[in-house]
């Protein structure tokens, strides 16, 4: 069934587009869950690939076209997942032909496991998880929920950094439910505590309060997340403090937002619209490798942040 996938991947390449591709639905074809049929005479690869049916959502690398849906059979690593992103080639004529990179993704997942510590917002991808630059580096920030009256925590070290921020977070999202969660019971947030808390525990060396304000963003889109059912992008780093009415704050050090989020290999650093200017003066080395997603309101950055599906039986 997919011995045309090489011929089609060469054809592609040589004839087609490139563009990222999120994966809407997947579901496994051949026997068991670790089905391999076409490829299992494949050299060195065959440990690790299972044949799929796939429906995906197409971004072409040019922004200038806009993003379709096509299902395509093809070969993945067994890690991913909805929501996870692979990169693909199409026929800019015909839509329906579509066909993952597979040789790309692999490398991809090689560097992967050779830079995990850096890439760990690729692979910990959960609802209610963002991640943000804080002190020159990338780390997640997470929401949590359980019965209660209404109450607002954080872990006692994180305290001085992230209370103030997620007490505007949580009063945004709360004052906008209506809009933001319209599926979510009107008594949520009076009959359930919210937890923030940085995931793995560490608050970095030298960060400051400005750094703790700059993180709001980053937890109203893991509290929308947490409560929408809409996973931040793996790929995705938030940042910027938010006001009650929902404008997004520029940060004081954007380069270093920048730096960390590059250095942890974020592919897409949305941030307050008032550090555009700051963002032409720095050099095109510096950006390159990271989408700069600019944003005066922080509705603007979850639209960009938030997976379009929500996960599956949320």
């Amino acid at each position: 069934m997919f011995f045309k996938h090489k011929h089609l991947l060469k054809d592609l390449r040589e004839h087609g587009r490139r563009g990222d591709a999120e994966i809407l639905s997947m579901r496994t074809i051949g026997e068991g869950s670790n089905a391999r049929s076409a490829w299992s005479s494949d050299e060195d690869l065959t440990t690790s690939w299972f044949d799929c049916s796939l429906k995906l959502l197409v971004q072409p690398v040019d922004r200038s076209q806009p993003p379709f849906e096509a299902t395509v059979k093809s070969r993945v690593h067994t890690l991913k997942w909805q929501g996870s992103h692979l990169p693909v080639w199409f026929d800019p004529e015909d839509h329906s032909r579509v066909v993952v990179d597979y040789e790309a993704d692999v490398d991809s997942q090689i560097h992967a496991l050779a830079h995990a510590d850096l890439l760990m917002h690729r692979h910990d991808n959960r609802l209610g998880m963002a991640w943000t630059p804080i002190s020159g580096e990338l780390v997640p920030v997470e929401v949590t929920a359980a019965k209660g009256k209404g109450r607002l925590t954080v872990p006692r070290k994180w305290s001085a950094l992230l209370e103030e921020p997620a007490q505007a977070a949580v009063g945004y999202v709360r004052a906008n439910a209506a809009r933001l969660l319209p599926e979510l019971d009107a008594a949520w947030f009076s009959t359930n505590d919210v937890q923030v808390v940085q995931a793995y525990g560490n608050v970095p060396v030298g960060a400051t309060v400005a750094d703790g304000h700059a993180a709001g963003a980053a937890v109203v889109a893991a509290l929308v997340s947490y409560l929408g059912g809409h996973l931040v992008r793996p790929e995705v780093a938030v940042t910027g403090a938010v006001t009650p009415t929902g404008e997004l704050v520029p940060v004081d050090d954007f380069g270093e937002a920048l730096d960390a989020a590059k250095h942890s290999y974020a592919t897409v650093l949305v941030a307050p619209a008032g550090n555009q200017a700051e963002a032409t003066k720095i050099g095109q080395r510096r950006r390159q490798g990271v989408e700069l997603v600019f944003a005066g309101h922080v509705d603007e950055a979850l639209h960009k942040a938030l997976a379009r599906r929500a996960v599956k039986g949320h």
